[in-house]
Formats: structure tokens, sequence, C-alpha cells
């Protein structure tokens, strides 16, 4: 059974971020991280949450923890982001 990842972040538009978010699919399925939903929060303006199944704990953490996507949250306005690995039981 996969591991979850429950990502929460603060984005300065949430569309923009979307479209982004979904040309980088390909990257996320190729550190065994896969899409499964995605969601505005209604109570806050450009507040982004998505959920995502993982094969690999130690190869989605790298990607999660890496210095590429740090920049890259860094240069499109990305904050308070929050990773939370959520384990079966």
């Amino acid at each position: 059974m996969p591991t979850h990842v429950l990502w929460q972040a603060d984005v300065a538009d949430f569309d923009a971020w979307l479209t982004v978010f979904r040309q980088d699919a390909a990257n996320r399925k190729a550190a065994g991280i896969v899409d499964l939903n995605v969601w505005s929060d209604p109570d806050r303006d450009n507040h982004a949450i998505a959920l995502f199944a993982i094969i690999d704990k130690d190869q989605a953490r790298a990607f999660f923890e890496s210095e590429e996507l740090a920049m890259h949250l860094e240069r499109d306005g990305i904050t308070n982001v929050t990773v939370k690995l959520l384990k079966p039981e």
C-alpha cells in the first residue's frame, strides 16, 4: 500500500500556480510521486493543497527536499510550504 503526502502552501496566484504544477507532472512522476488531487482552500485565497501517493518514500523525500524544488518554489512566490507524510494503518 502506498504512502501518501499532503502538501500545502500559500501561492502568489492559484491559477498561475496550477498551470505550472500541471506542467511539472512528469518530474513528480519520475520521482515516483503520483498526483491524486489538488484543491484550493475556499477560506484562504491562494492557498493550494495537493495529495500525492508515493511509491518510494526516500525518493519522494529527496524530491520534496531538493534544492531545485526549493529554488522553483522561491522563484514562483510559493511560501509557507508544509509537506506531511501520511502512513496507512
